[in-house]
């Protein structure tokens, strides 16, 4: 394959996964999403004697602030572990940009595709290898995926399993068996993630030539020999660096998530009615780990970002926690504006630029 051709192939697959005209997609859900929680909640908002105005106080401005610190912690933890798989070589505007870009294309693109697929292209531009660059997506989605795996045996291990698969003492079957394929099918990636970069890549390369070899999968055979490339390359990189790399990255993977996941649990502290907040250190445990379920579950989410899909899986699946109403509508807005449409826009601010920075266009 020529060079003209591959640089021509990268540069239509960045455009295309840049178009900001595909921020009307994830918007359009996610009016969607809020439409139907205001239709579910109008009689408990209309009935409640609760003001609007009465939610903003200093403390829940107060637990408002400390979700957008958690923001900048998650954001924080992204770029640092980005600055040490690429061995220190990529300044903070660099980082910034490679963060920014692929938080808004996990936005604009079904959660099961996410932004991994242009990450390494973003990396790429950014002064670092291509091989390199391979390298540190495949080991970001290994560290990311680790997590979860390892995080929920430990948690069963101490927690009863009814906290989390049950609706307001109805067992969410539902939720419960799409979380078993979603948490397996992460459990299958990782070790195949594992095998490939630190015992024997050769062997992931002939399981999925095998493998796609079945007739009615070769139309993805050729996507998945690039990914077993891809290990293969990150194998190389990586598997000889020393412990202190691997646990400096883990513990910017842990600090990532967890600070991910208690943005929610700072939203619930804010707008919950101090008569019915919960400051238990257990449900605050709860609270956040159900919504590490979510992030699996939301696996099967079609929509862009998992929008207007994870506003109703959010309104159900941690209703007992958030009294029906203004309460519920309050927290699930501002947690979308602050985690999710902020990156939209970032992502419209700069996707202009970087395109036309590394993708010129050509004088005819």
């Amino acid at each position: 394959m020529s060079k003209n051709h591959t640089q021509n192939t990268t540069e239509q697959t960045v455009k295309n996964g840049l178009k900001t005209k595909h921020i009307v997609w994830p918007v359009l859900f996610g009016l969607i999403g809020v439409i139907w929680m205001v239709v579910n909640e109008f009689s408990d908002i209309t009935q409640s004697p609760e003001t609007f105005s009465s939610y903003f106080t200093p403390v829940s401005v107060g637990f408002v602030l400390l979700a957008i610190a958690l923001i900048l912690v998650r954001d924080l933890a992204g770029m640092g572990r980005l600055y040490l798989l690429a061995d220190k070589k990529l300044n903070v505007a660099s980082l910034f940009r490679i963060r920014m870009l692929y938080e808004f294309t996990s936005a604009v693109t079904p959660s099961a595709a996410g932004g991994s697929t242009l990450e390494m292209i973003f990396i790429n531009r950014e002064g670092i290898s291509f091989g390199r660059s391979t390298a540190i997506c495949i080991l970001s989605l290994f560290l990311d995926e680790f997590f979860l795996v390892i995080l929920f045996p430990l948690v069963f291990l101490f927690f009863p399993l009814d906290i989390f698969f049950s609706i307001k003492g109805t067992t969410a079957s539902a939720i419960a068996s799409l979380f078993a394929i979603g948490y397996f099918a992460k459990l299958i990636w990782v070790i195949i993630l594992f095998v490939g970069i630190f015992i024997k890549p050769e062997a992931i390369s002939w399981m999925i030539s095998r493998i796609f070899a079945i007739k009615w999968l070769k139309r993805w055979k050729l996507k998945a020999f690039r990914t077993a490339v891809d290990i293969k390359a990150c194998s190389k990189e990586m598997r000889h660096k020393s412990w202190q790399f691997w646990v400096s990255n883990v513990l910017c993977s842990a600090v990532l998530w967890v600070s991910r996941f208690l943005i929610v649990n700072a939203l619930i502290l804010a707008f919950v009615p101090m008569s019915t907040q919960l400051f238990s250190a257990v449900d605050q445990v709860v609270i956040m780990l159900r919504q590490a379920i979510v992030m699996v579950v939301m696996m099967i989410a079609p929509t862009p970002g998992g929008s207007g899909f994870i506003e109703v899986m959010f309104e159900s699946y941690l209703g007992d926690f958030i009294p029906k109403g203004m309460a519920m509508l309050l927290i699930v807005m501002v947690w979308r504006l602050l985690t999710y449409y902020n990156y939209l826009i970032i992502g419209a601010i700069l996707t202009p630029k970087w395109l036309a920075k590394h993708f010129p266009r050509k004088k005819k």
